[in-house]
């Protein structure tokens, strides 16, 4: 496993603790600085008190794990048109409106009803459409499904 991975690994059984999901962890190393960026989630709403409270406690064990190390952390929510980067994401965050794009150049406009990892179910006016993950070329959250 790599450093990002088992930081990512220990960041995340942290934020579940306080019912906050960690979607992505992104870490970079330049010249004596480490930036970390945290995106996290909570199904019934992710605002910048959740980002606070992600910040804070993450802020403390990043403190022991790069000691003296200079580094900047950036918590931020999936916001409402995330490109969606991983097939774990569908799952997460199920109930919310998404647009497939996919590798035949149609569209499924919908709601996330849930994912496994390998398909995903999205309801849409039409009803529910069972899409592989490998035939999604592009996945983003869309807000203006979630109102249909």
């Amino acid at each position: 496993m790599t450093e990002s991975v088992e930081l990512a690994n220990d960041i995340a059984s942290l934020l579940k603790g306080i019912g906050i999901e960690l979607v992505d962890l992104q870490v970079s190393r330049t010249k004596g600085s480490i930036k970390v960026g945290a995106v996290i989630y909570r199904a019934d709403g992710t605002g910048i008190d959740e980002c606070s409270k992600a910040h804070r406690l993450m802020l403390a064990r990043l403190e022991v794990l790069f000691g003296t190390d200079d580094f900047e952390l950036e918590t931020a929510s999936p916001g409402i048109d995330r490109t969606i980067k991983s097939a774990r994401e569908y799952g997460l965050f199920a109930g919310r409106g998404v647009r497939l794009f996919l590798e035949d150049e149609d569209t499924v406009e919908g709601r996330i009803v849930s994912s496994d990892g390998t398909v995903v179910v999205v309801a849409t006016t039409d009803g529910d459409h069972t899409v592989t993950i490998e035939q999604i070329r592009k996945g983003k959250l869309d807000y203006s499904q979630e109102g249909r």
